[in-house]
């Protein structure tokens, strides 16, 4: 285990703006220092020894919360009038699992654990896990529901595929299920407000599956190592051609920069997971005067793919660039949860990346902490805004602030138990505990009510291993929710900014505010169901992969027009043309034909 530094804890008085307009691009929110620390209301150290090993207490009261004694459906359901169950009710919950070397199985964790003897003991609710594959969920979840060994509650970025087994009969409609127990679920409909209906098709009345609540802190950002620009005297880049430049410095002044590791220079990272990787540059591409309906009819994929021409220029940068050695060279050779690309960053080698906001940060990944033990205090990541659109704007396409989607499949005996699992993970004092963990070994409270997470240090302040959290605030777990939410939006800003152990504050606010400038969204356009999108996520999204790497890696220069219009004209007609116009279709059929939703 690698020595890590504790976070100080510093607070900031945070002017927070809640923000979600269409087509609009909100002020930031603001970071001014506060005149002194905070100070910390249990000290860190060894204050929750008593609880190691063992399962802690639920670490605050559950919410006032009480339904009237004489609801017929309390008898009907065996239900007390604290909605526990007379009788013990089983349900099997999905669990993404990473496989990490001190977690190999998260349904043997102590928060997996925890979570089982506290529903048990609030709701009388038996749940057994279903253990599923991190990056590979949406092929491993098809399987479970295609054989009919799907857990009760399941969750998933992959909604087409619910939407395809809906299509076969494999899932339950929602829709009325909530109807008849939405009193009876206050801390899930407080958290995901209008996501509960989000996927709601207006038509049928049909709800394949709620639709979890994304914190909007940031989406990703491009990080660039600023004791480099320091080394070679080199301004922060603010245009592509500036970000090339810099590049090339890097590749040039490899001995300078790396020493006996020279041969080992990555100007840029890029990864399996290309269009997302190279997003931002993507995004540059994108004409400045797109509308709703060009949105909703090409944005179907989350890596912008269907736009082909900022596709195609992007990924002619890419291939010079690879051309050039300004790029990893083994990109995509290294599939998601592979170390190998992360190791080059903790080693040093990596001049700058494009990466979800706070990747740098994060404890579990420890890209900065580990880069600084093995290069010095002065390795640091810092973010740069260099891609402009053709409005020399810098336009970052927010997605809605929805996260996982969740479904119930037929073979679900106990919906009522499944919502009151829903509703009691969505409860803040039990996100809150998942997300920090116990008092005194992974956080401490602040005096104003924030939160810091201690770090984890070799023979000072170790952790068991099956306390040890692989995804960022147990978001593995956490599944109605991906981000911090403390109910105060004050005290969620200010626990961010001290939540990246061994990381400054202001570090993090830098970083945040980089992915919330220029932040760009689109309304939520809801119609019928697109029927050409039915089984085919999985396969476009592995075609898509395949045409980014191709394009960038194994095409010469001079053939890649010739290649990327075959290539794309492949990806067409295996469904995209078919999905986009259906799209189209849905859209004219919805709003008539314009451009904008009423």
């Amino acid at each position: 285990m690698n020595k890590r530094t504790r976070v100080i804890p510093i607070v900031f008085a945070l002017v927070f703006t809640v923000f979600l307009a269409a087509c609009a691009t909100p002020e930031p929110p603001a970071v001014v220092e506060a005149p002194g620390p905070g100070q910390a209301t249990a000290a860190p150290g060894d204050a929750a020894a008593a609880v190691v090993g063992g399962i802690a207490p639920m670490p605050a009261s559950p919410a006032d919360f009480s339904v009237d004694p004489n609801d017929p459906r309390l008898a009907e359901h065996g239900l007390d009038e604290n909605l526990r169950f007379l009788d013990t009710r089983t349900i099997t919950v999905g669990l993404w699992d990473r496989a990490n070397d001190r977690v190999p199985d998260f349904a043997l964790s102590y928060w997996a654990e925890w979570v089982q003897a506290q529903i048990l003991q609030d709701h009388n609710i038996n749940v057994e896990w279903v253990t599923i594959p991190r990056w590979t969920e949406g092929e491993f979840q098809s399987t479970l529901l295609a054989a009919g060994t799907a857990p009760d509650i399941g969750y998933t970025f992959n909604n087409p595929m619910v939407t395809t087994m809906a299509g076969m009969g494999g899932i339950i409609n929602q829709y009325p299920l909530l109807n008849q127990y939405r009193d009876l679920l206050p801390n899930l409909y407080d958290l995901l407000q209008e996501n509960v209906y989000w996927n709601l098709d207006p038509t049928t009345q049909e709800l394949w599956s709620l639709t979890g609540r994304l914190i909007q802190d940031g989406r990703i950002v491009t990080f660039i190592r600023e004791d480099w620009l320091n080394t070679l005297n080199l301004p922060i880049p603010t245009t592509l051609q500036e970000f090339e430049n810099t590049l090339i410095a890097f590749r040039d002044n490899a001995e300078l920069l790396l020493g006996a590791n020279a041969h080992n220079m990555i100007p840029f990272r890029l990864e399996h997971d290309t269009g997302w990787s190279s997003g931002l540059i993507i995004e540059s591409f994108i004409p400045s005067n797109v509308t709703e309906r060009e949105w909703f009819v090409r944005g179907f994929d989350d890596r912008r793919f269907m736009w082909e021409e900022p596709v195609r220029e992007t990924t002619r940068v890419l291939n010079r660039w690879f051309h050039e050695d300004l790029l990893w060279n083994d990109f995509f050779l290294h599939e998601p949860g592979d170390p190998i690309g992360d190791d080059q960053v903790r080693l040093g080698f990596v001049g700058s990346f494009i990466v979800n906001w706070d990747m740098p940060f994060r404890g579990a990944d420890q890209l900065t902490t580990m880069m600084q033990e093995n290069v010095g205090p002065e390795a640091n990541w810092i973010p740069i805004t260099p891609f402009v659109n053709d409005a020399g704007q810098v336009r970052k396409f927010f997605p809605n602030p929805t996260d996982r989607f969740i479904f119930f499949p037929v073979t679900n005996q106990e919906p009522l138990a499944s919502l009151l699992y829903l509703d009691w993970i969505s409860r803040v004092d039990v996100r809150e505990f998942l997300a920090f963990g116990i008092e005194g070994v992974h956080r401490y409270t602040l005096a104003d009510g924030g939160i810091a997470l201690l770090a984890e240090e070799e023979g000072v302040h170790a952790w068991p291993d099956n306390q040890f959290i692989p995804s960022l605030r147990n978001f593995d777990i956490t599944m109605t929710v991906n981000g911090i939410d403390l109910g105060d939006p004050y005290l969620s800003v200010a626990t961010l900014a001290t939540g990246y152990p061994g990381i400054p504050p202001a570090a993090v606010m830098a970083a945040r505010n980089a992915g919330l400038d220029n932040a760009y969204w689109f309304r939520q356009v809801q119609t019928r169901v697109i029927a050409a999108e039915e089984g085919m996520s999985t396969p476009l999204a592995f075609e898509r992969d395949f045409i980014f790497h191709q394009l960038v890696a194994n095409t010469a220069m001079a053939d890649f027009d010739a290649a990327f219009d075959s290539l794309y004209g492949n990806y067409l007609a295996m469904g995209a043309q078919a999905i986009m116009d259906e799209r189209n279709q849905a859209w004219i059929e919805q709003f008539g034909d314009v451009d904008t939703m009423p």
